[in-house]
């Protein structure tokens, strides 16, 4: 009968970590309890973090403006337009709220599924100068790729047909941890009307950490089987970390009208594909009522490689005056290609529980950003705001994802400061990322994004 009762724990012991929300895990087709191999893992695809208060205060529409040092992440071809040497820091404090249900009678969400973080979003350094007679920038810049921190409580009710056994299953699932990218660029003005721009992105594991990113479940697990009780808890560990890739984003900036005090500027800029190397270690430990009953501790080492996408985006900047403009920006990103491999050759889609066979979307990103400035004697205020639609990719069509933005600082001869807020929303999110256990579960997401940035100039 013990023998029942610990196959019955086998099988189940997967869905102890099988919600991975905002995640770009990378866990399909791994051995979970001792050598027998467990179903691939249940994830979703993350949405990679803005950069910069001022450029996410105009919904991130900052192709065609890239005029302060975050143009590395966003154009830089932009990085001629420093006229003087800056160091920018910018800090971040994201709140997200991702609200579960499910047709799925057994499977209850807990009702609270919030996670608050502070971090840092950006920082670098700018130093402009002339070669040749040509404008010319260079900056080192770091800036926060993605966020994996999720929380995240769920009980699954289970009552089996064949055999009288009555079995509740709670998991509190964590994960924390984040990827960076050091990123030198340098941009050149070409003519007086069009400049070029490359950076190289070297991505890393967070940067304050010795992982990338962690996942942690406790799960406990209690019921009846032939008129006895039992129960057992278990704790899954998961440590991906030494992530490393290289890509090069380049761009292009050039001012296509200009009268009087109005102009029209194009920016376009293409993200490379690339193959991120990661390490995932797996350390599992279940314990049952019987103190005696200890399972033997389960630990496995792989490393993955995965194909990350391209990306090309272009947009336009209108500036009405001195005081007033407007951008809009369209993003292609060709999710069409990701994919991950193991060390055994197993192939798969990093999300849900898919084979290579599986297509995924590619998604288009759409963003419309304003700004207006108000010039006193020694200072300037700028007023900005933002809309977009940011969908996420999905072995379905992609998820609509929409938000807004609004920000605003003040800018003196020797430093200025920026601030920001965006909010991001999903209603009824649905699709088979999250696996065939839960029986395609729908969500709701809120997310909260404040930034705030001090630049110096020298």
């Amino acid at each position: 009968m013990k023998n029942l009762v610990w196959n019955q724990m086998k099988s189940k012991a997967i869905f102890y970590i099988s919600i991975l929300v905002f995640t770009n895990t990378i866990t399909n087709q791994i051995p979970f309890a001792q050598s027998e191999p467990a179903p691939p893992s249940i994830n979703a695809i993350p949405l990679p973090v803005g950069s910069g208060a001022r450029a996410l205060g105009m919904g991130g529409a900052f192709i065609a403006v890239a005029d302060d040092a975050t143009a590395a992440s966003w154009n830089p071809g932009g990085l001629t337009q420093l006229e003087r040497p800056e160091l920018s820091v910018v800090g971040s404090f994201l709140s997200t709220q991702q609200d579960f249900f499910t047709d799925n009678p057994n499977v209850q969400f807990a009702d609270e599924s919030a996670v608050s973080r502070g971090d840092l979003n950006y920082v670098s350094v700018a130093y402009p100068f002339r070669l040749f007679g040509k404008n010319l920038v260079a900056a080192l810049n770091y800036k926060q790729v993605y966020d994996f921190h999720v929380n995240l409580d769920y009980t699954v009710t289970t009552d089996y047909k064949d055999h009288p056994q009555h079995d509740v299953e709670k998991s509190d699932f964590e994960s924390k941890g984040g990827v960076g990218a050091l990123t030198p660029a340098i941009s050149l003005q070409v003519t007086p009307k069009l400049s070029l721009g490359m950076a190289v992105n070297v991505y890393t594991d967070e940067f304050f950490g010795n992982y990338a990113w962690k996942q942690i479940t406790h799960g406990t697990r209690n019921g009846t089987i032939g008129g006895r009780d039992y129960s057992s808890t278990s704790i899954d560990e998961r440590t991906f970390k030494n992530f490393q890739a290289v890509n090069v984003t380049t761009g292009l900036l050039w001012n296509v009208w200009e009268k009087e005090r109005k102009s029209l500027t194009f920016g376009a800029v293409y993200n490379t594909p690339y193959t991120a190397n990661v390490d995932r270690i797996i350390d599992f430990q279940s314990f049952s009522s019987d103190a005696s009953n200890l399972d033997k501790p389960f630990h496995d080492r792989r490393h993955f490689k995965v194909d990350y996408p391209m990306s090309f985006g272009a947009g336009f900047n209108f500036r009405c005056n001195d005081a007033l403009s407007f951008s809009a920006d369209v993003t292609w990103t060709d999710w069409s290609e990701f994919k991950q491999k193991d060390n055994e050759g197993i192939k798969s889609r990093p999300i849900g529980e898919a084979s290579v066979q599986r297509d995924i979307s590619d998604t288009y990103t759409v963003r419309y950003g304003t700004e207006y400035l108000l010039f006193r004697k020694s200072e300037v205020i700028p007023l900005r705001g933002g809309l977009f639609y940011e969908p996420r990719p999905s072995l379905n069509s992609p998820t609509d994802v929409f938000g807004f933005s609004v920000g605003s600082g003040i800018t003196f001869q020797r430093f200025s400061i920026d601030g920001a807020y965006q909010f991001r929303w999903s209603n009824d999110g649905e699709g088979e990322d999250f696996g065939k256990l839960l029986q395609k579960p729908q969500f709701d997401l809120n997310e909260h994004l404040f930034l705030a940035s001090i630049i110096v100039y020298f």
